[in-house]
């Protein structure tokens, strides 16, 4: 196998790269395979799947493949990034491990600046958070079949003042957990929405 040379300075832990291990964690993985090892993120949202493959080119200047996979659920063609690289795939495991049911925040991102830690938050929203209307105001759901995953995340957010509380029974086999944000004002002042549509329904919901 032939180690592709990654970008001077990738090493360093960025914005861009926050996203980047945020949405591995989220609608990504990161796997070895009998001849590689792969990052892939799959997302049917475009302007993700674009913003997610210009960071990880900005990060590790290498070229990403795309394709297609059928969902599990629908049958529907899902897009699809991957870039098999070793280098790539042993930095990204630096700051967390990726597997859905177990995945674990790092010290190195947990131990970072604020801003690499709202841009992970951000990201980890934008994949995993929802905007529901509820009455005459709405909450935020971030979802995760991994308790212990979220409970890190519900500790980031505190830092920022944003509090949380982690309820169960979402999903269609009910094993999914939430952490559920009653004020809307206070999490898009202080972290917010990369994705426009997510961040456009929340300024609604805010103005409502």
């Amino acid at each position: 196998m032939r180690i592709k040379k990654l970008k001077e300075g990738s090493e360093k832990l960025t914005k861009e790269k926050s996203r980047i291990i945020a949405h591995t964690i989220g609608d990504g993985c990161a796997y070895i395979t009998r001849h590689n090892y792969n990052i892939k993120y799959e997302v049917s949202d475009i302007e993700l799947l674009n913003s997610f493959e210009r960071d990880m080119i900005e990060v590790y200047g290498l070229k990403l493949t795309h394709g297609f996979k059928a969902s599990g659920k629908t049958g529907k063609l899902i897009p699809f990034v991957r870039l098999r690289s070793k280098l790539a795939y042993e930095d990204l495991l630096r700051y967390a491990n990726y597997f859905s049911k177990d995945w674990k925040i790092k010290k190195l991102l947990l131990n970072s600046s604020k801003e690499i830690k709202r841009e992970f938050i951000r990201a980890f929203s934008d994949d995993e958070g929802s905007v529901v209307k509820c009455k005459k105001s709405g909450v935020i759901r971030l979802y995760s079949i991994n308790l212990n995953g979220l409970n890190q995340i519900k500790d980031l957010l505190s830092e920022f003042g944003i509090g949380g509380k982690i309820s169960s029974g979402y999903g269609l086999k009910r094993n999914v957990f939430a952490i559920v944000i009653k004020d809307l004002d206070n999490f898009n002042k202080k972290v917010g929405f990369n994705l426009q549509r997510k961040q456009e329904k929340l300024n609604q919901l805010i103005n409502f």
